[in-house]
């Protein structure tokens, strides 16, 4: 009692406290904020920072890729799209082809699709390239290998597969005059009389001009022929249905005759007499591939190209005897094993003019560049050109001749 007395007498004569602020009724239905934080002002031009720390892949005409020099060294000479200037807006950034295409003044994307006539968006690809090549891989459980042909273009059943490696593919384009028949087993030969186009084989006398060309090219290129017979002629295509009597375009290396094939090759398409002279070793027989590309006069191959292995670089190790089972006969090819050492060449901007002599077998050895007796035989296949994101070119269409030819 004493303490409140006390209190009172303390507190008397200072001012009463401020009334609380009135509010209205609107206010008194609101829930007021306790110590809300500054918000920022709004930034229109503010870039939202980004959740990756990795840096943006650059667009090309295929999609995002990286620009790694390890993934762009098979794009040969296409340009990859270079930085923006920091001052010039993105739209205005442009795709190096082998002519300018601009992009998209609207969303710095490249322009539409043209249309499938239009060859301004196919780059040019030449020089040395890294592709794909398609090296034989062994079927399961250690059955030898055999392929049954069940259709007229060539397909069918097969025991084995194919593992697509990347490899580089030389360029022989300006360097025609270093390789020779004898050593390389290959030789690219320029200003030929054009084939006409399109080719209809089924035509007895467009077959036998065209035997006779081919029976021409060799007697000129081929030492010492003394007999040519051509005993196959077909023309092989890129784009084919199934079923369709034209052959359709095969993808895996391989050299087209094995030493028994070409016997047997020689047993149907020669007299007895000289079959018998060639397998008792009296005769030497070659086998000789002819490769022309079909073409309209104004254009060059920009579609599955042939590619072609130096001889001396795939060893006899590196090959495998594949059976082929035909409804009338049996024969055989040699499929290619990857090996380190292999060394390929393809022609870029092929034209109508020029052509691949090629051998694929001969009954005596040859000598290798160290001066070592060895067989001098050719693998070839054909390849994907364009680089990822590209559609292929004109439709390839190839000629193929095969001969023997003795001496």
């Amino acid at each position: 009692m004493l303490r409140s007395k006390q209190h009172a007498k303390a507190n008397k004569g200072s001012p009463p406290p401020p009334p609380p602020p009135s509010q209205s009724p609107s206010d008194q239905h609101q829930q007021p904020h306790r110590n809300p934080s500054p918000r920022a002002a709004y930034q229109p031009h503010r870039r939202l920072p980004s959740i990756s720390t990795r840096p943006r892949p650059k667009m090309t005409a295929g999609g995002n890729i990286s620009s790694s020099p390890a993934m762009l060294s098979g794009l040969a000479n296409v340009t990859n799209v270079e930085e923006s200037d920091p001052e010039t807006p993105s739209s205005q950034s442009t795709l190096k082809l082998s002519t300018d295409q601009t992009t998209s003044p609207s969303t710095g994307l490249p322009s539409s699709s043209p249309e499938p006539d239009d060859t301004d968006t196919i780059p040019h690809v030449h020089g040395d390239i890294v592709r794909s090549v398609h090296f034989y891989r062994p079927p399961r459980y250690g059955s030898p290998p055999r392929s049954v042909v069940a259709h007229a273009n060539g397909t069918g059943v097969k025991n084995f597969g194919t593992a697509p490696i990347k490899v580089t593919l030389r360029d022989i384009r300006n360097k025609e005059h270093r390789f020779h028949l004898g050593l390389h087993s290959f030789k690219p030969l320029r200003h030929l009389t054009p084939i006409e186009y399109p080719l209809d084989l089924e035509d007895p006398t467009v077959a036998a001009s065209i035997a006779t060309s081919v029976s021409d090219l060799i007697k000129r290129h081929v030492t010492s022929p003394n007999k040519i017979t051509v005993f196959s002629t077909e023309i092989l295509k890129a784009s084919n249905s199934m079923g369709f009597p034209t052959p359709k375009i095969a993808h895996p290396l391989q050299i087209d005759q094995t030493p028994s094939s070409a016997l047997l090759c020689a047993e149907r398409s020669l007299p007895p007499n000289i079959y018998s002279q060639i397998s008792s070793g009296k005769l030497s027989m070659r086998i000789i591939n002819v490769y022309r590309p079909l073409l309209p006069a104004d254009q060059k191959i920009s579609d599955h190209p042939l590619y072609v292995s130096e001889s001396h670089s795939i060893l006899d190790e590196d090959l495998v005897s594949v059976e082929h089972i035909h409804a009338d006969d049996v024969g055989a090819t040699y499929a290619v094993k990857h090996a380190e050492g292999q060394r390929f060449w393809y022609w870029s901007d092929m034209e109508p003019t020029e052509g691949f002599i090629i051998q694929v077998y001969d009954s005596m050895f040859g000598c290798d560049n160290y001066g070592e007796e060895r067989s001098i035989r050719a693998a070839t296949g054909f390849f994907k050109l364009m680089p990822q994101g590209y559609d292929e070119g004109w439709d390839a269409e190839w000629l193929v001749a095969r001969a023997l030819v003795l001496a």
